[in-house]
């Protein structure tokens, strides 16, 4: 009953459907997920782990300065609170290494993982991401998939960023939600995505590249950041083991 009532509050379900990415030449499949209704916030983050960067009261502004790697352990101990197999070993997390536990015990290298197949709260791939960002399945049958951000063409409805913020981080699910029920896809808090980066590119974009680090995809913008980078099409990526200022988070979990 304690998930249930979880899953009541904070989680939607959505159908999973078939889709070009817009960073992807071909299409892709997304099976059926759970998606929280907002990004991580520093509540939320308290009442798991006991500690927030920066910040340590208690309220609903998203949590944020937050590092890949503490995610996926936020992740992990909110599937142990509510009896759910963890999707993430990170037992040599130090070393920079991670496995995926898949049910039945099998645990596997990251690049042959099958999320289907896992049962915890984890980070959304980035494939995943775009998909309930542009409002998936529901957005399609209404023909507004192709919004150029989450739930709206209008970025004043939908998204906090640099011209209506103040400047100024703000709680979650003020704007209006997209068409699936999900709030601050766009704009508010830059969202990690489970996805590492091919070394290659950084190479030729990365200024500063570190290739004994791993780099993540970072979806949505910010409330310090251009109407253009709160697009859902928009897509950088950051360092998974350093603090990025105002990036954050949001859970998912297979069906």
């Amino acid at each position: 009953m304690e998930l249930q009532k979880f899953k009541d509050e904070y989680m939607i379900k959505v159908k999973g459907g078939i889709y070009k990415p817009s960073f992807e030449e071909i299409e892709k499949v997304v099976f059926d997920i759970e998606v929280c209704k907002y990004p991580i916030t520093k509540k939320m983050w308290l009442d798991i782990m006991g500690e927030i960067s920066l910040e340590t009261e208690r309220n609903n502004e998203p949590a944020e300065n937050i590092t890949w790697w503490k995610a996926l352990e936020f992740c992990n101990k909110l599937s142990e609170k509510y009896g759910l197999e963890p999707v993430y070993d990170l037992s040599k997390s130090k070393q920079g290494i991670l496995t995926i536990k898949e049910l039945k015990g099998k645990t596997v290298n990251p690049k042959m993982a099958n999320f289907k197949n896992t049962e915890g709260f984890r980070l959304p791939t980035e494939i995943e991401w775009e998909w309930f960002a542009r409002g998936g399945q529901v957005a399609i049958e209404q023909g507004t998939f192709d919004y150029k951000y989450s739930g709206s063409d209008n970025i004043d409805e939908v998204a906090w960023y640099a011209e209506n913020s103040n400047y100024l981080i703000q709680n979650v699910g003020l704007k209006k939600s997209n068409q699936l029920g999900l709030f601050d896809c766009s704009g508010n808090i830059w969202e990690w995505c489970y996805d590492t980066e091919e070394m290659e590119n950084i190479k030729s974009l990365h200024f500063n590249f570190d290739p004994s680090s791993a780099y993540r995809r970072i979806r949505g913008g910010s409330w310090l950041h251009s109407a253009e980078s709160c697009a859902t099409f928009y897509r950088i990526f950051e360092t998974a083991a350093y603090v990025v200022l105002n990036t954050g988070f949001r859970i998912v979990r297979t069906i």
